[in-house]
């Protein structure tokens, strides 16, 4: 049995579901380090501001294609992707907010 919401899949509706999630990790990590830039204007943390502007691009535009792209063998990659991506995005947030 295949779950199907306003015509996408369930593996569809999940991988759309972490790109938000992804989207909203960046959001937070891109205003601490927008934060921290302001205070102590160093490369570091104009690298990590580009690396989240970076990955947020990324996570954005992976969601306009899933939406748009109806085909599901190309969804599986992107969401297992997303989930790793998703992960690592947890860390990071939790290494930035202690320090």
């Amino acid at each position: 049995m295949i779950v199907e919401f306003l015509g996408y899949t369930g593996i569809k509706i999940a991988a759309i579901g972490i790109e938000i999630g992804n989207v909203g990790i960046l959001s937070c990590l891109l205003y601490l380090y927008l934060k921290s830039y302001k205070q102590i204007k160093i490369g570091f943390t104009l690298g990590l501001m580009l690396f989240a502007s970076a990955l947020l691009i990324k996570s954005i535009s992976s969601i306009g294609l899933l939406i748009v792209d109806t085909n599901t063998l190309v969804c599986s990659p992107v969401f297992i992707s997303g989930i790793i991506e998703f992960i690592a995005l947890l860390i990071l947030l939790k290494i930035t907010w202690d320090y």
